[in-house]
């Protein structure tokens, strides 16, 4: 019965996107991962018959977890259509337009360096994030922000400018963060269904493009370690899938997170374990930006959605596992149902608004629907606020250097630019 009610909310969903899904584009993108993450990836459980993650045993919150999804989703849908309908579209300014700064290529270098920082960082000590190079990632993902603003402003068309994309999804790939190379691919499928009329031709033409997507993606699992390490000559170019998976179970092998979640839920219930209040989501904002050295014995408070994580495995192998929750967990860990009732409604708001608000025929609107789609995938997949408030800040700054607004005088004879 959860699989039908769930499967018949990811219907409506689509039905109510179905008309214009250009414009409907960010919800369509939303609803596509959790979709996978919250349907797929248990149904893949249920069909295999197997339980355990991590040394846990996950089927007694199964059924639990799968409602806490329906009611999320449900939420996100309402939320979502109230305020597209009632939110009026926006007049644009014609006095006011956003231009590209010319110094944009300073800033590329700068991101594309960050990269290079955390590769060496990778090599001479086996990680890549911690400290200041946990700024660094973000700085990455700037970057990917940086080469579609240039492509949907139709500025990159200069060599150097291929060359530094070559390079940096190399640095990617090496890096093992295939989400960023996945991300800027949806950036780009979202500009050419913006700016394309649906063709024979143009589904021929994407039916092309995802197959080299797949291939793309399959290639980066397969030499993680390879290019991590940076042992070229262990890279293979075969077509073959990772640990004898099936394609379908190897892109089923990433939604791991349901597991996490359903011995979470099961664990808070049954040892009545008490909400942490939003200490996770709002307080460690500031902790995050706030030095260890201000804190007793220079080190920072644990995180009470962390410590929830690792106990609901009880095992050595899961407490060490660094495994995430979706944003519907995060908001139950927080504030239980209300949490998830609340928070999904206001996203579902928000979504609506921003997609109502845009204006397709503005480059700088349909970067801003990217830029949220960025985050929103990484809320999704790891529900830590602060870590996501973070990226939303870098990409906000990043947007902020690459326009600038550009006022436009009645007689049309001189701008000013600020």
């Amino acid at each position: 019965m959860e699989f039908y009610i769930l499967g018949s909310l990811f219907l409506l969903g689509l039905l109510m996107v179905a008309r214009d899904f250009r414009k409907h584009f960010l919800i369509l993108f939303i609803l596509l991962i959790y979709f996978i993450c919250f349907f797929l990836g248990p149904l893949n459980s249920v069909n295999l018959n197997k339980y355990t993650h991590l040394g846990g045993n996950f089927f007694d919150g199964f059924y639990d977890t799968l409602d806490l999804y329906s009611i999320g989703i449900f939420c996100l849908l309402t939320g979502y259509g109230l305020a597209f309908r009632f939110s009026k579209k926006r007049i644009s300014d014609k006095r006011k337009k956003f231009v590209l700064n010319p110094n944009y290529k300073y800033y590329m270098w700068l991101f594309f360096l960050s990269l290079v920082s955390m590769i060496g960082r990778n090599v001479s000590e086996g990680v890549y994030g911690g400290g200041f190079f946990n700024y660094l990632v973000f700085l990455g993902d700037s970057l990917i922000i940086a080469f579609i603003i240039l492509i949907y402003e139709k500025k990159f068309n200069k060599p150097w400018l291929w060359v530094l994309l070559a390079a940096s999804l190399l640095c990617y790939m090496i890096l093992g963060f295939r989400y960023r190379i996945l991300l800027f691919i949806i950036g780009i499928i979202y500009h050419f269904v913006i700016t394309n009329k649906l063709s024979g031709k143009t589904i021929i033409k994407w039916i092309f493009i995802g197959m080299a997507i797949s291939y793309a993606i399959n290639f980066i699992t397969l030499n993680r370690t390879a290019l991590k390490t940076l042992e070229f000559s262990d890279v293979t170019f075969e077509s073959k899938v990772e640990n004898g998976l099936s394609p379908y179970q190897l892109v089923m092998h990433q939604t791991d997170n349901y597991k996490t979640e359903m011995m979470i839920v099961n664990h808070m219930r049954n040892n009545n374990v008490e909400y942490d209040y939003g200490e996770s989501m709002f307080v460690h904002i500031l902790v995050r930006i706030i030095p260890a050295t201000f804190f007793e014995g220079n080190k920072k408070p644990e995180i009470p959605q962390m410590n929830i994580i690792k106990s609901s495995f009880n095992s050595k192998e899961g407490r060490y596992a660094g495994a995430a929750v979706s944003n519907v967990i995060e908001y139950y860990i927080a504030f239980g149902l209300f949490g998830i009732i609340f928070f999904m409604t206001v996203l579902g708001i928000f979504l609506g608004y921003i997609s109502k608000k845009t204006d397709l025929n503005v480059p700088r609107d349909r970067v801003i629907i990217v830029l949220i789609a960025m985050v929103m995938f990484q809320e999704i997949t790891r529900g830590y606020l602060p870590q996501n408030v973070t990226l939303l800040v870098f990409l906000l700054i990043t947007l902020k250097l690459f326009y600038k607004k550009q006022y436009v005088s009645n007689s049309n004879q001189h701008t000013n630019a600020v």
